[in-house]
């Protein structure tokens, strides 16, 4: 009969609470390093959903005023994080982008008008910046109503 000692070749089972320990140890501090990059990759992946769907809003706004024939208005709600498409008095379309994304929400304007032509009204140019974190995105609209978006310089 064959004894058995703990050491090499032993037919040891299992782990002891001290090698437990120092794995979940080494676990936490892994995760330490890879949980920021983790946030930043969801805050640029949030922030780019969120300008899509408002470039989104603005080509719906424009195909809006030229299917009925009448003036679409894109309003932001700089304060709610959200947009809304309205023709006359009625409300085609709202985009809760900041509830969805949670993402912030600052224009440079409070409002885009789309003519019956789908050309841009007004005088100037708009600037509607989607931000989370550290990551943002703009939508460029000119003042003729074309939207694009473009990455926010930081």
């Amino acid at each position: 009969m064959r004894t058995q000692h703990a050491g090499f070749g032993s037919d040891r089972r299992g782990t002891t609470l001290f090698e437990l320990v120092v794995l979940v140890m080494l676990v936490g501090i892994l995760a330490g390093f890879a949980l920021p990059s983790f946030k930043r990759g969801y805050d640029r992946l949030e922030t780019r959903s969120a300008g899509q769907e408002t470039l989104t809003a603005f080509f719906v706004a424009r195909a809006s005023a030229i299917a009925a024939g009448k003036p679409a208005h894109v309003v932001i709600d700089e304060l709610h994080a959200r947009l809304r498409i309205i023709t006359l008095d009625d409300t085609v379309l709202a985009l809760p982008v900041g509830m969805r994304h949670g993402v912030a929400v600052a224009a440079s304007r409070p409002s885009m008008t789309y003519t019956a032509s789908g050309l841009g009204y007004g005088g100037a140019n708009l600037r509607v910046i989607v931000s989370r974190g550290a990551a943002a995105e703009t939508v460029f609209v000119s003042r003729e109503g074309r939207a694009r978006l473009g990455t926010r310089p930081r």
